[in-house]
């Protein structure tokens, strides 16, 4: 048996052997059947790679998705509720983001993709969406068997990290899609009025809380809904950006995307998770006369 099929025998859902793994990977035995011709590529740490493989997964190479949708002009302008066209430029872009990616999945014969870092640019005239990731897929054993029992419809993509990917799936549930909801609402003019009574005194701002809260709801609902045409049954590692946008001060953003998840195993299960602490950490000095 050769070194890379004694690190994975039996392993199922259990606890990898690091140092074998890790002399497996250094000798390059798992070479060929992670990276292929072409060749290995991930932005995961060591640590995470040997948790993937502890699920049955293997990195396969970082994939890129981009997606810029221009924004109309004229839209920024003062009015009143949701600015469309501006929603609109988002979702298309994180389709178009989602979509690139999932190409490059397909074309590395994987399966989805972990730690998908998220970059979002708005500007005046276009919106733009950059998921970058790395793809994965089933190790397997000499006899061509595949460690891991899931079958994905689809690719999945999650921003889960690879750990925390580990840990999810242990416990019997997995990633589907990363889903988002977004919103940008128009602040309403205050009054003459108003505007000349709050001069002098600190009181709030009403048109800007009820303008977020509005975003909020709508945000939180196109989300909820996503969830559910994903087959989700909820979502994980939530990210929520709420701003004024920076070229357009009276209209208030909010975003929230995350990972869609499902159970997939048979019941839930408590994985035995272990509490490790670092000790390599940076020695930090000061002088005692510092604390006068």
């Amino acid at each position: 048996m050769s070194a890379a099929s004694e690190a994975f025998a039996g392993l199922g859902h259990e606890e990898a052997d690091l140092g074998q793994l890790g002399s497996a990977l250094a000798s390059g035995v798992l070479a060929p059947s992670v990276a292929g011709a072409g060749g290995l590529t991930s932005d995961l740490s060591l640590d995470e790679i040997l948790l993937l493989h502890s699920v049955g997964l293997e990195p396969v190479q970082v994939v890129f998705g981009v997606g810029a949708i221009s924004v109309l002009t004229g839209v920024w302008v003062w009015g009143t509720g949701l600015v469309a066209d501006a929603h609109d430029a988002f979702q298309q872009a994180l389709s178009t983001a989602k979509e690139g990616i999932r190409q490059q999945i397909h074309a590395s014969s994987a399966i989805g993709v972990v730690g998908v870092e998220v970059e979002i640019q708005l500007s005046p005239h276009r919106s733009v969406v950059v998921l970058t990731g790395t793809s994965v897929r089933p190790s397997r054993d000499e006899a061509g068997g595949s460690h891991f029992n899931v079958r994905y419809p689809s690719p999945f993509i999650c921003d889960l990290s690879a750990r925390d990917f580990a840990v999810l799936s242990t416990a019997g549930w997995y990633p589907l899609d990363l889903v988002a909801g977004a919103a940008y609402v128009h602040a309403p003019r205050r009054g003459v009025g108003a505007s000349i009574g709050q001069a002098a005194q600190n009181v709030e701002l009403t048109n800007f809380t009820e303008a977020l809260y509005d975003a909020r709801e709508a945000a939180m609902a196109e989300m909820q809904s996503q969830i559910s045409v994903v087959g989700g049954t909820g979502l994980l590692d939530a990210k929520v950006v709420d701003r004024p946008v920076s070229f357009a001060h009276h209209v208030v953003e909010f975003l929230v995307y995350g990972t869609a998840v499902k159970m997939l195993a048979p019941s839930h299960s408590h994985p035995n998770l272990s509490t490790v602490l670092p000790v390599d950490d940076k020695v930090r000095t000061f002088e005692a006369t510092s604390l006068d």
